[in-house]
């Protein structure tokens, strides 16, 4: 019993000082980790069919130089059915401009997948005066829902 609580101590004390994360061991960027803590991914849906995945990333909380007078947003999208208008939407607000990326973008390296058939796209929006955004995907059918962002 002595002995449990010596080894108990020394663990205790040992493990007290780790400065790793979940990030340490993945050999991610201090960028990446921030761009991960700002990107949300899930499944375009209607019901219980998916029409497609997405990953969408709030830039401006990873690079705070961007323009302060509008909300930037990278989503990387695949569809099944691309033939369906795409709609996104800010706080129930249109883009102010959709820009289509080439595959290889300054933004993608953010992204902890990268894939070839997915499209890229650069969304801005007119800022709101509020600490959280939502971002809605809507193509056809088939939504998103509601994705949360808190600006920091």
């Amino acid at each position: 019993m002595k002995h449990f609580f010596t080894i108990l101590t020394i663990t205790i004390f040992l493990s007290g000082c780790a400065t790793k994360n979940a990030f340490t061991k993945l050999e991610v960027t201090d960028l990446q980790e921030i761009a991960i803590e700002n990107t949300v991914s899930g499944k375009i849906v209607a019901g219980e069919k998916v029409g497609g995945i997405f990953s969408a990333m709030y830039l401006n909380n990873i690079y705070p130089s961007l323009s302060k007078s509008s909300n930037i947003f990278y989503i990387s999208l695949f569809l099944k059915d691309k033939s369906k208008d795409l709609n996104i939407t800010s706080n129930t607000n249109k883009p102010l401009r959709i820009k289509e990326l080439p595959h290889v973008n300054k933004f993608n390296h953010l992204l902890p997948i990268k894939n070839e058939w997915t499209t890229d796209y650069l969304v801005t929006f007119k800022n709101v005066k509020s600490d959280n955004i939502t971002l809605s995907i809507e193509s056809g059918q088939f939504s998103s829902g509601l994705l949360n962002y808190t600006r920091d």
